[in-house]
């Protein structure tokens, strides 16, 4: 989902956020587009992480516990919008059942809503429910990524199947 033009939180003003878990009790969700240009081997404080995390990139998360690091999978369903998200408590699970079509993440905090929260905010059209694309996972990230999903016209998804597939290269 994508914060509407009107949410000025700054905690949310202009982000993508990933809805990883959402239930009765409440949901928890992921900032895409924040960055903060750190690898998670100079974030984490753990001798223990493994080599193959270490350049891992580490995203604000959200205002909820921004001090914790949270791991994330992400993985390609059948086609480009549709990607699963799996929280991964041990990171040692990430190297030992690599996934095809899969993106790693790390991010500082998370952002949480109690339950009823979120949907209250919806009602209040303070997000623009989007479907998650797998542009959301580009590194670097887009400079337009939240403007490509908070406006309402979605043509965008039609063309990317004809972009070449590493455009830093051009």
């Amino acid at each position: 989902m994508a914060a509407s033009t009107e949410l000025l939180d700054p905690n949310f003003h202009r982000t993508l956020v990933y809805i990883a878990e959402h239930g009765p009790e409440g949901a928890l969700g992921l900032v895409m587009n924040r960055p903060i240009n750190k690898k998670l081997g100079e974030a984490a404080e753990t001798p223990d992480l493994p080599d193959a995390l270490r350049d891992t990139p580490v995203f604000r998360g959200g205002p909820v516990k921004p001090t914790g690091l949270v791991l994330a999978r992400f993985q390609r369903g059948k086609s480009d919008e549709e990607l699963h998200c799996q929280i991964v408590a041990d990171p040692q699970e990430l190297i030992e059942t690599p996934k095809p079509a899969s993106w790693i993440r790390a991010y500082a905090g998370y952002a949480g809503w109690s339950g009823g929260q979120l949907e209250k905010e919806l009602n209040e059209r303070s997000w623009v429910v989007c479907r998650p694309h797998t542009a959301m996972l580009e590194v670097p990230v887009p400079p337009a990524l939240w403007e490509a999903f908070v406006d309402e016209d979605q043509r965008w998804r039609k063309l990317l199947p004809l972009l070449p597939k590493n455009t830093g290269l051009n």
